[in-house]
């Protein structure tokens, strides 16, 4: 057995043709053919079945596949390493981010720009714990999170016995997201009081740090919102909002292409804190020139659609 077989044997199953693999690999179908047989040959079972409609994967090809896919993978991950030891520039940036559409539209518009024939990046859009934890192990370079003066103290602490230190980027005054047609979409300004007969969509969690690592402008245990539905990604949060008279809070940032066209924001009204946006990395970390680019476009991207 051998990667290249491997890599034949994924090509197939991902195009679910020989002859389209084939075609993709540049060899000779029956070369293809030949090289899978003698690897069924080898370990004694039956990958694909053949016939003239085509291919399909067996049981025993299920289970092969699930175990050679993460072999691949790794072996390509080290073909990318030492291509980049060899001198080819490999582009590498791994951002973690509370979930602002303004940050995916700042990565979308790093990615267009960046400009080199290999890259190597991540951007994941995760609760605010997490986004510290990816910095604090380097799994992301730099981390985007908010802060407000009610939490300031309690996210220095965090942040300081992680050895990170922030950066800000912008203060925002929060708002509220609603759906175009939900009864309070005609206020110039809303008084949070008025909000707690609808449900209140946050990303928070259920447990007694949810107030620090709060990702919603307005915490949902400070007042008496009466019902709180909690959610996991932006997409589940916008259609919800789209569909009921729910609502969120947060910096009311909508870029657009980047958020429904049904979802618009609203200033609070109240004398709430103002969110601070900031960027974090480890005080021990030199800023790489990626990371600093991409700062650069999400302060440009953000000045753009603040009010």
């Amino acid at each position: 057995m051998t990667f290249l077989q491997l890599n034949y044997i994924l090509e197939i199953y991902n195009c679910g043709s020989i002859n389209k693999a084939a075609q993709n690999l540049f060899v000779s179908q029956s070369s293809l053919s030949s090289s899978i047989m003698e690897l069924e040959d080898e370990l004694g079972i039956k990958i694909f079945t053949r016939s003239n409609r085509g291919i399909m994967i067996t049981d025993d090809g299920q289970d092969f596949i699930a175990q050679i896919r993460p072999i691949v993978e790794q072996q390509k991950k080290v073909e990318r390493f030492y291509r980049d030891k060899a001198g080819e520039e490999i582009m590498r940036l791994n951002i973690s981010s509370q979930r602002y559409p303004f940050c995916t539209k700042a990565f979308v518009e790093f990615l267009i720009n960046e400009g080199t024939d290999y890259f190597d990046i991540s951007f994941k859009e995760i609760d605010m714990d997490k986004v510290i934890e990816n910095v604090s192990t380097r799994k992301s370079d730099i981390g985007i999170i908010f802060l407000s003066d009610m939490t300031e103290k309690f996210m220095n602490r965090v942040l300081s016995s992680n050895d990170i230190e922030y950066h800000d980027i912008k203060h925002i005054r929060p708002r509220v997201f609603l759906r175009k047609g939900h009864p309070l979409s005609s206020e110039k300004e809303i008084n949070i009081s008025s909000l707690t007969d609808y449900p209140y969509v946050v990303f928070s969690k259920k447990d007694n740090t949810s107030s620090n690592y709060s990702e919603e402008a307005v915490f949902s245990g400070s007042l008496d919102f009466k019902k709180i539905v909690y959610v996991n990604d932006r997409a589940t949060a916008y259609n919800i909002m789209s569909h009921t008279d729910a609502f969120t809070t947060g910096s009311g940032l909508l870029p657009k292409g980047y958020s429904p066209d049904d979802i618009i924001s609203i200033p609070i009204k109240d004398n709430i804190d103002y969110m601070r946006l900031v960027w974090i990395k480890l005080k021990d970390s030199k800023l790489n020139q990626n990371a600093s680019n991409f700062i650069k476009t999400l302060e440009r991207v953000i000045d753009e659609h603040c009010e």
